[in-house]
């Protein structure tokens, strides 16, 4: 049962910056006033076990304070508890990205003492999610696709991972943020690193609005990344692009309620 599961491998809540005031800015959210203490209302309903009073309240507080890593975590660790691993993976994996390095100095679990936010989020991932199909070549955190290789006689042409680099942007722009700049960086970097290597982008947003303003800035958005890719040195010609609007959104979106992960331009590198 879903219940004894949960009980046997519950993930880990809480992410306090050692050292901060009850009452500081996060390492990469926006804004004053962000209580990451042990008596917030998000991490006291989360830590009783009130996950849908937990889910609430660090939805909102996601929104208000994006990219941080503390909230991406617990309310991770909230839907997780619920059994819902689609909606938990990605803010568990913006986690990893936006906590490293990052020890917190308290957690829901004993197991998480001395592990930094982002060896938390992975120890999370590797609870709710299957074993990799071949076992030992891929783990949790991996942000790569494992590819098989079968021995063939004769020279054999180099197999490359697929790699995904997602870009997020704030509500109703087409702007990139610095995580955004510092995630398409690498992103070149890769790229850069064989002529053979192409990658492929999907722009994309939130329903709120109509389907022919979200089309264009998704459009806007998609062409944002692009121009950044060429600017760090990867030529026009290895870049697809490619915009679908509020279309084939990665998360669920109910009408008027903003969805950060869907203001997207989604980069598979090949």
């Amino acid at each position: 049962m879903l219940k004894s599961q949960l009980m046997y491998a519950l993930p880990i809540g809480l992410l306090l910056l050692s050292g901060c005031s009850t009452r500081d800015q996060v390492a990469g959210s926006q804004g004053r006033g962000h209580d990451i203490s042990v008596t917030s209302p998000g991490y006291t309903a989360l830590k009783a076990g009130d996950y849908d009073k937990s889910t609430r309240i660090l939805e909102a507080a996601n929104i208000k304070w994006p990219n941080s890593p503390y909230d991406e975590l617990n309310l991770g660790a909230s839907y997780q508890s619920q059994g819902r691993m689609d909606l938990a993976e990605p803010f568990l994996r913006r986690a990893i990205t936006h906590g490293h390095g990052l020890m917190p100095t308290e957690s829901t679990q004993d197991w998480g003492r001395g592990m930094t936010v982002e060896e938390i989020a992975c120890k999370n991932l590797s609870i709710g999610l299957k074993p990799a199909t071949i076992e030992g070549t891929a783990t949790p955190c991996q942000t790569t696709l494992v590819v098989a290789v079968v021995a063939a006689p004769g020279p054999v042409a180099p197999v490359y991972q697929q790699t995904s680099y997602n870009t997020y942007f704030e509500f109703d722009k087409a702007t990139l943020t610095r995580d955004g700049e510092a995630i398409l960086r690498e992103a070149a970097k890769e790229i850069r690193s064989n002529p053979d290597r192409r990658v492929t982008l999907v722009g994309k947003a939130s329903s709120i609005g109509t389907d022919y303003y979200n089309m264009d800035l998704s459009r806007q958005r998609a062409e944002t990344v692009r121009n950044a890719l060429i600017a760090a040195g990867v030529p026009s010609s290895r870049i697809e692009v490619l915009w679908v609007g509020e279309r084939e959104l990665p998360m669920q979106q109910n009408d008027g309620k903003r969805q950060p992960l869907n203001r997207v331009v989604e980069g598979t590198v090949k």
